[in-house]
């Protein structure tokens, strides 16, 4: 599911730790995302997506990594969380949301 700037609608909000920049796709498998050259492949870093009332917490596997782009893929996951990526994909399957989803949890501060 790619997501389209001038159809924004609605905000998904995002959190993670500070190697995940933003999500440029989500599916009820993974995800695609752009980081800042810290991750690799077999690191696992948690996500939280808010999109209305529906909030998922989970966790991602990277899978695939080039220095800013990496695939992840959702671990350990209940049925529960599962079924609300399932939702969260057919709800925006139609209404695309966002260039990329930012994290909000970043922040601009110098190594």
């Amino acid at each position: 599911m790619r997501f389209n700037a001038e159809e924004n609608q609605n905000v998904i909000s995002f959190e993670s730790d500070d190697s995940v920049i933003a999500i440029s796709d989500i599916s009820r498998g993974g995800v695609s995302l752009k980081h800042n050259n810290k991750l690799k492949v077999g690191d696992v870093v948690p996500v939280h997506l808010k999109y209305g009332d529906l909030e998922i917490s989970a966790n991602v596997k990277i899978v695939s990594a080039s220095d800013v782009k990496a695939g992840g893929k959702f671990i350990d996951l209940d049925q529960a969380t599962a079924n609300k990526l399932l939702y969260l994909s057919l709800l925006i399957k139609d209404e695309p949301i966002a260039q990329s989803i930012q994290n909000i949890s970043t922040t601009s501060v110098d190594d």
